[in-house]
């Protein structure tokens, strides 16, 4: 169990046409995935760590998106 812990392991998911790479790892049944600056976890139950983590990926490319986004917007708009 602890090279779970110790080991992370790569994930790329599609978003928009753009492709996102991130990291993750499992510990204690909650999947951990690192990209760019930000973390996001949950339990994977009985769905299968690797897919969990593409879910949270995909959560935190939007996030980021959307962010950056927001950021061309409001620079725009006076």
């Amino acid at each position: 169990m602890v090279e779970d812990y110790e080991t992370t392991q790569e994930i790329e998911i599609e978003f928009n046409g753009v492709w996102f790479r991130g990291r993750y790892r499992v510990m204690n049944g909650t999947v951990i995935v690192y990209f760019e600056n930000e973390i996001k976890f949950a339990s994977h139950d009985m769905n299968r760590p690797d897919m969990v983590a593409r879910w949270l990926l995909t959560d935190l490319a939007r996030r980021v998106e959307s962010r950056k986004r927001k950021a061309v917007s409001g620079g725009h708009s006076s």
